[in-house]
């Protein structure tokens, strides 16, 4: 998998709209991402897929080399308003993630990943790069809620060292649902930098280079 990370632009915004609105309730409130693009205590991250050399499909393989993310995610862009001729943003966005910096807090109010691309790693993709950014901030601990039916997701934070420390009640207005409040230890500590270093080597064994803004993430050490 060939995954650039970046900072939003305003090109992309469409595409994170559209993502937002598939991932999350009708009655979702739309974040303001133009407005967010110059809040110094926020950050906004996209996984897209890294330019590959282009090659000519074959008979054989009409569609060529491009891999099934490519493929989802140019048929995707072009349901984009906006996507045709003047492109909105040349490079299809495959998932985002917001963090809102409070104080020594890092908070993650969203991050979502089109539901044709899931069970690819994105979404740890994105909360590896959202980590980082927390620390490189000066952030001490990383907070976010989730459904507490979202197990998956769950399962994901506590992989990363999250944990669960109380709940809001009816916090989600689609069905009432509670939210299961989670957070780190400390991030900049010795323990949990030996743990995020072997969890990125884990994920870079399983599912290969990853690029954060044109800076390659085989270096799994914390700066």
């Amino acid at each position: 998998m060939n995954v650039l990370l970046r900072r939003l632009q305003t090109g992309d915004i469409d595409q994170v709209i559209e993502i937002e609105r598939e991932a999350f309730s009708p009655l979702w409130i739309t974040t303001p991402f133009k407005r967010e693009l110059n809040n110094r205590y926020a950050c906004y991250l996209v996984a897209c897929e890294a330019a590959e050399e282009e090659q000519s499909p074959t008979d054989a393989d009409p569609e060529g080399s491009r891999s099934l993310w490519s493929r989802v995610l140019t048929s995707a862009q072009r349901l984009v308003p906006g996507s045709q001729g003047d492109i909105a943003s040349p490079t299809p966005i495959s998932g985002y993630v917001s963090v809102w910096y409070q104080g020594d807090e890092a908070h993650i109010t969203e991050i979502a990943v089109r539901e044709s691309l899931r069970g690819n790693g994105i979404g740890e993709l994105l909360l590896i790069g959202s980590l980082r950014e927390a620390v490189e901030y000066g952030s001490e601990v990383m907070t976010l809620e989730v459904r507490v039916s979202n197990f998956i997701a769950q399962r994901l934070y506590e992989k990363y060292g999250f944990k669960n420390v109380g709940a809001r009640k009816a916090y989600y207005s689609d069905n009432r649902e509670d939210a299961v409040i989670m957070t780190t230890n400390p991030i900049k500590s010795e323990e949990y930098q030996s743990m995020f270093r072997d969890l990125q080597e884990t994920y870079l064994t399983k599912w290969g280079e990853i690029r954060f803004q044109s800076k390659p993430l085989t270096d799994t050490g914390l700066e």
